[in-house]
């Protein structure tokens, strides 16, 4: 008996001396305490809760997707989740917003249903499963005072600003003016031209322009909207200090610009210069000498219906030059020549947010586009072919085909998971999982889309329409013969309707029946001027190039429209957006007030 009651008094000095030790390990509440205590008290009551707080302790230090899931599997008590919540709600929403589905928004709120990351999340997904409102401004900005903590709603707002606008202030009449500089040679020709290609435009366009004589012109101040031209020639110098040098000549430079009156920023403003080496001022201006083709070859005078500036989203500079883009939802990836990636959420368009990147180890591949595939970002060039997993916001090297196995390509797309590459050595099939290829086609191809379960290809000549049996068999739906002139090199599908990018123009070709494709609508860049890429959204057409962005009529035949953009290079639709890349920026043009229904009305007065 002695021995049991020395027994009990010993179990019961443990408990008391492990619960101060408890008490104290939880007013510390850290790694070390937990450990301590573990060491010291391994099999007191309090082992496994201080098990449990101490994965909980070094959790909340070092938030991360996967350990939230350990935890919640090892500890489901609730108390003890909703106490790590808020540590974690960070990582997984940013998690959620790189995957940017509406699924992944659901699942983020079944874990995380309070606080200011759920209220977001509820707008994004709300946003995301209406599919943007389909454009309608009344909606647009009701969804945007019912969710202001949404990544898309600031976005929205100004898109349904931007229609109003649209509907409020169409241009129907211009004021012109004419600035040539104090000293240019011939300035009355300078502006008897440019005056006759302004009006032409402008007649072209249904707009009215007026020539006004200077600011004095009584008609000068009932015309709110200017459309301003200044040219100015000076000579310069040689200089040989640069890698390559420049030549002595005269330099001329021309500004445009259209502008509302009291506006701070201009709807549209751009320069044009030529320089003409060996020449010095004479008796008529450089711009009408030898040599000046190109000068007026580039000249543009830009025609809007309304104040298309509004609609454009300042560019982003990336810091090095750019080589493709992609969209999937809200998400941009970017494509550098080095191959690295850069991945943005495009939520606010004015404020591109990083949320991902990949690194690519250095070497001299190059690289010029990217695909999407599910989960997968497949990277190609005249190189050949990588393919990396996105996994958790990382990526991830999963496969790489050199070109002595694929060849140059300079287009991917997808049957189910497998990739179709067109290139030098004409179509080939690979399998991303196996590493396995089979060649499908053998010859040098330009361009690369799917429409349904039909590929679209082009040789440089043709449009070919056909499916994997088909070409397993060597054999094709149909071929829309365009011929070198036309040169279709670059496609780009929009349900039924392919856009053909042709070397000094652009067709759109309708697939519906795909053993009759039919072109319907062709744009030369002698209307357009240089075309560097186009697509479709809501049925119209959009053209990027040195004339910035321009939209045609419903027939995609004129151009009756257009934007000021830096980023000139690639396009890609987005939803109602249009995404575009320059050679070392990323911008956005919001499309809605440019294809929503009341923008087919006509100007108000």
């Amino acid at each position: 008996m002695r021995v049991s009651i020395v027994l009990v008094l010993a179990a019961v000095s443990t408990l008391a001396c492990a619960g101060s030790a408890w008490e104290l390990a939880r007013v510390e509440d850290s790694p070390s305490a937990y450990h301590r205590f573990l060491s010291d008290y391994a099999d007191s009551d309090y082992a496994s809760q201080a098990r449990a707080r101490l994965a909980l302790v070094r959790l909340r230090s070092h938030p991360t997707a996967v350990g939230w899931n350990e935890f919640r599997a090892e500890f489901p008590d609730e108390t003890l989740l909703a106490e790590l919540r808020p540590s974690v709600a960070p990582i997984l929403f940013e998690r959620t917003r790189a995957a940017g589905t509406a699924s992944a928004y659901r699942e983020f709120l079944a874990d995380f249903n309070e606080g200011e990351f759920a209220e977001r999340a509820r707008g994004n997904l709300e946003f995301l499963t209406s599919g943007g409102f389909e454009a309608r401004a009344d909606e647009l900005a009701a969804f945007a005072a019912r969710h202001p903590a949404s990544d898309y709603s600031v976005e929205a707002r100004r898109s349904a600003e931007a229609i109003q606008l649209r509907d409020q202030s169409g241009i129907r009449t211009v004021g012109l003016s004419i600035e040539i500089a104090p000293g240019t040679p011939n300035p009355e020709r300078l502006i008897r031209v440019f005056r006759e290609r302004a009006m032409q435009r402008y007649a072209e366009a249904g707009i009215a322009l007026i020539s006004l004589a200077g600011e004095a012109d009584p008609r000068a101040a009932s015309l709110p909207v200017r459309l301003t031209i200044r040219h100015q020639e000076e000579a310069i110098r040689a200089d040989f200090s640069a890698e390559r040098g420049t030549a002595a000549g005269v330099l001329a430079r021309t500004r445009v610009t259209l502008a509302r009156t009291g506006d701070a920023d201009p709807i549209w403003s751009d320069e044009f210069a030529f320089r003409a080496g060996g020449a010095v001022p004479g008796a008529d201006s450089v711009v009408f000498g030898v040599g000046a083709q190109a000068y007026w070859a580039s000249f543009f005078v830009p025609a809007v219906s309304w104040q298309t500036n509004v609609a454009v989203r300042a560019a982003r500079g990336l810091g090095k030059p750019v080589a493709s883009l992609a969209m999937s939802g809200s998400r941009a990836f970017v494509l550098f020549t080095d191959g690295d990636l850069e991945m943005f959420d495009l939520g606010d368009p004015e404020r591109p947010a990083e949320i991902g990147s990949y690194r690519r180890k250095r070497d001299l591949s190059r690289w010029s586009g990217l695909h999407l595939l599910g989960d997968q970002v497949v990277i190609f060039g005249p190189d050949g072919i990588e393919v990396l997993a996105l996994r958790d916001g990382r990526f991830v090297p999963t496969l790489a085909l050199d070109r002595g196995v694929v060849g140059s390509i300079v287009a991917v797309e997808n049957l189910g998971r497998e990739i179709v590459a067109a290139g030098n050595r004409g179509l080939v099939l690979v399998d991303p999982g196996k590493g396995q290829r089979e060649i499908l086609l053998e010859r040098p191809l330009q361009g690369l889309a799917r429409s349904g379960d039909r590929l679209l290809f082009s040789d440089g000549t043709s449009l070919f329409v056909s499916t994997l049996p088909l070409l397993r068999e060597r054999r094709v739906d149909a071929e829309l013969r365009l011929g070198r002139g036309f040169g279709p090199g670059l496609l780009r599908v929009d349900g039924d309707h392919v856009v053909v990018l042709g070397q000094r123009s652009v067709g759109v070709v309708d697939v519906s029946l795909p053993a009759r494709p039919i072109l319907v609508s062709r744009v030369e860049a002698s209307e357009a001027g240089e075309i560097r890429d186009a697509a479709r959204i809501g049925g119209r057409l959009f053209l990027l190039g040195e004339r910035g962005l321009q939209l045609t009529d419903a027939q995609g035949a004129r151009v009756v429209d257009a934007a000021c953009v830096t980023a000139r290079w690639r396009l890609t639709p987005a939803g109602r957006h249009l995404v575009m890349i320059g050679e070392k920026s990323l911008q956005v043009v919001d499309a809605t007030p440019f294809v929503s229904e009341p923008a087919m009305a006509a100007p108000h007065p």
